[in-house]
């Protein structure tokens, strides 16, 4: 099978080639699936520059990729929830062999049956966005309807997907995006629509209840002075020294508490995302679609910055 392999860390993209490759072996709890389409994420630009490395540490050359979607072609002994042929989508272990790839083994209990009404490009473009929003604003923050929610990227894959879960479960939702995205983010359902670049966020709003915060730095910081007393502020996982200088003072003098979003699999969300894609009350933004051959150039994009929707390889 062909495979986008990562040969070696860099910040350019020429560790990056296309290989014919065994097949990897299949488990016992495992499924072998034709990979359709696979998502793109900028996750995946930090696993290649290597910075990631102390908590992934797989060997190279290795195949990244997390999301997918496909046809399962065979299934372990142990595997009695999916059948061959049925169209599933999920979020790969960043550890084995990723969706970089025309097949992919993978966890029989990380995949699910895709929403009815999407193609296999939308539904690649889905498991780790919405499993990271669902567990910033749902498992850890807790949102209720009503409650007033602040998100910063919302034109980017993961800020996009917590603009529209947040309007999906009843909050007023703002954010935060560049100009040419305006349009873009009210119609994902933003009730506030913010051009970072022409206006102050922090002097616009007040008493946001939650925050989701996929970019850090000084719009980290910035962000406190928007939020409530009790109020929640999402961090999707990363290692920021200047938030980390400041983030206990900040959440002492403002009341708050900072919750850290993890990336994991999660794929009890995605039978929950389901039913709200299926109803259209969620709706896939996939923004560019690209072949295998053209992950280098979907590295480059997501480097320089100013993402809207999602990037998507399609393999068949």
């Amino acid at each position: 099978m062909k495979a986008m392999m990562l040969e070696r860390y860099g910040d350019g993209f020429d560790g990056l080639a296309l290989h014919e490759v065994p097949e990897p072996e299949m488990g016992p709890f495992d499924v072998l699936v034709d990979v359709h389409a696979a998502g793109f994420n900028p996750f995946e630009c930090k696993l290649r520059k290597g910075w990631l490395q102390r908590f992934y540490p797989f060997p190279l050359p290795h195949v990244l990729g997390n999301d997918l979607a496909g046809v399962v072609a065979a299934r372990g002994e142990a595997v009695f929830d999916l059948q061959v042929g049925d169209s599933v989508y999920g979020m790969q272990d960043t550890m084995r062999w990723g969706s970089y790839a025309e097949r992919i083994v993978m966890r029989a209990d990380t995949l699910r049956r895709m929403p009815a009404n999407l193609s296999f490009v939308e539904a690649a473009s889905l498991p780790m966005i919405y499993e990271t929003a669902w567990m910033g604003l749902v498992d850890l923050a807790r949102i209720r309807p009503g409650e007033r929610l602040l998100v910063h990227g919302g034109a980017g894959g993961v800020g996009h997907a917590a603009v529209q879960l947040g309007r999906a479960l009843g909050a007023t939702v703002a954010t935060t995006c560049s100009p040419d995205a305006l349009d873009f983010v009210r119609e994902a359902g933003a009730h506030v629509a913010i051009d970072r670049h022409a206006v102050d966020f922090s002097r616009l709003l007040s008493g946001m209840d939650v925050v989701f915060d996929p970019i850090g730095g000084q719009t980290n910081l910035d962000s406190y002075r928007t939020m409530s007393r009790g109020g929640r502020i999402c961090v999707v996982l990363r290692e920021d020294p200047l938030e980390m200088e400041h983030a206990e003072r900040l959440c002492r003098e403002h009341d708050v508490a900072r919750l850290v979003v993890a990336f994991e699999q999660r794929a009890d969300v995605l039978d929950y995302i389901r039913p709200m894609f299926e109803s259209g009350l969620l709706k896939p933004a996939v923004r560019h679609v690209l072949s295998l051959h053209e992950v280098a150039e979907a590295h480059r994009r997501s480097d320089v910055g100013r993402a809207r929707g999602k990037t998507v390889f399609k393999l068949r």
